[in-house]
Parts: C-alpha cells; sequence; structure tokens
C-alpha cells in the first residue's frame, strides 16, 4: 500500500504543478503608475497613467487575439502568466502591427517581443511560438536575475523588477521605486505591468 500512496501524492502533486503560470509571481499583485506621459503622447492621448495604459492595451486586443492561443501555451510551458506576456507584446510591437518584415526597432528587434539582435541570435519567426518562448525565456532569466539581486523584495517585486530588466538590462535596477529610470520613457515595467493587468482581465 505505501509505494501506490506514495505515488498518489506524487501524482497529485504534479497536477497541481502542471499548466501553473505564478512560479514568478502575479501581475495583480504589483502596484503600477502606469504609462508616463512620454509613452502616452505620442498614442494620441491627452492623459497618461494606469488608464492611458489601458487604452493602448485595449486598442491592441484585438490583433493580441490572433497569438492568444500561443502565448497561453508558453505561459504554461515556462510557468509565467500569459496576461505578462501579452503586456510586453503590446508594448513592444502593438502585437505586431508596427513591425516591418517582423523588425522593429530600425532593425535591431526581431518580433512580437522585440528581440535585440545585437544581445541574442533571434529563433524561429517573428510571430511564432518559438519566438514567443525565446522572449519569454529572456524575461525569466531577468526575473530570475532581479531576485537573487534582491532576495528581500516580494514574489510581485522581484516579477516588476524582471519585466524593467527585460528592457534595460538587471543593471539598471537599482531600487524598487526607481526601477524605470533609465528604461525607455522610464516607464517600462509601471506600463508593461498596467497593460498586462488588464490583459488578465481580459481572459489571458
Amino acid at each position: 500500500m505505501y509505494p501506490m500512496l506514495v505515488l498518489l501524492g506524487l501524482a497529485a502533486l504534479l497536477g497541481a504543478s502542471q499548466g501553473s503560470t505564478d512560479c514568478y509571481g502575479s501581475v495583480s499583485g504589483i502596484e503600477t503608475t502606469g504609462a508616463s506621459c512620454k509613452t502616452a503622447k505620442p498614442e494620441g492621448l491627452s492623459y497618461c497613467g494606469v488608464k492611458a495604459s489601458e487604452t493602448i492595451a485595449e486598442r491592441d486586443l484585438e490583433a493580441m487575439a490572433q497569438y492568444k492561443t500561443l502565448i497561453e501555451e508558453v505561459g504554461k510551458k515556462l510557468c509565467v502568466e500569459p496576461a505578462i506576456i501579452a503586456g510586453i507584446i503590446s508594448r513592444e510591437s502593438h502585437a505586431g502591427t508596427i513591425l516591418k518584415d517582423g523588425w522593429g526597432d530600425n532593425g535591431n528587434g526581431f518580433g512580437l517581443m522585440q528581440v535585440d539582435k545585437n544581445s541574442h541570435t533571434p529563433v524561429g519567426a517573428w510571430n511564432s511560438e518559438a519566438h514567443i518562448t525565446q522572449g519569454t525565456d529572456i524575461l525569466v532569466s531577468m526575473i530570475k536575475t532581479i531576485q537573487a539581486k534582491f532576495p528581500s523584495w516580494t514574489k510581485d517585486q522581484q516579477l516588476k523588477g524582471g519585466i524593467s530588466a527585460y528592457n534595460a538590462g538587471p543593471n539598471n535596477v537599482q531600487t524598487y521605486d526607481g526601477m524605470d529610470i533609465g528604461t525607455t520613457h522610464d516607464d517600462y515595467a509601471n506600463d508593461v505591468s498596467a497593460r498586462a493587468q488588464y490583459y488578465k482581465k481580459h481572459g489571458y
């Protein structure tokens, strides 16, 4: 009997963790100020903050829908909330709508998640599961670096730090409150987090 009980217990444990997406915290627990005016203004918005992030995310919702299944698959595979991946895709490429032949950032950024060709060798087609996996793997490595750098931060704080590092590198993250100073428009983690919270409310 005993070995069977152990096996059953193991199966239950595996079942609980399989398909999990919260290994690195949850975007719902992140405090965010949303998009800066430097991000909102080029989008034609007269307001900034979380409301601006939500408006931009909403605009990308339809284009994002075609990648939803891929985003969810990668999220389950790498134990990252799909909403966070969607938030990055919205920020980086407006769900692919601003890319030219899959490229952005003057030909330096590749794909939906804008993998920098100067730091990484792009994998897969620009809108493929392989690409989203590569981008999310980079995010996970950044989160792990921030976890080691700031062990006293909460899981959700480390997650936010990892999002910031995805844009400007882990060395740029010096303090929790100042983590976005030095990122694009000085709001990367706050904007992505607010967009991700929007996507989480909309089924991601």
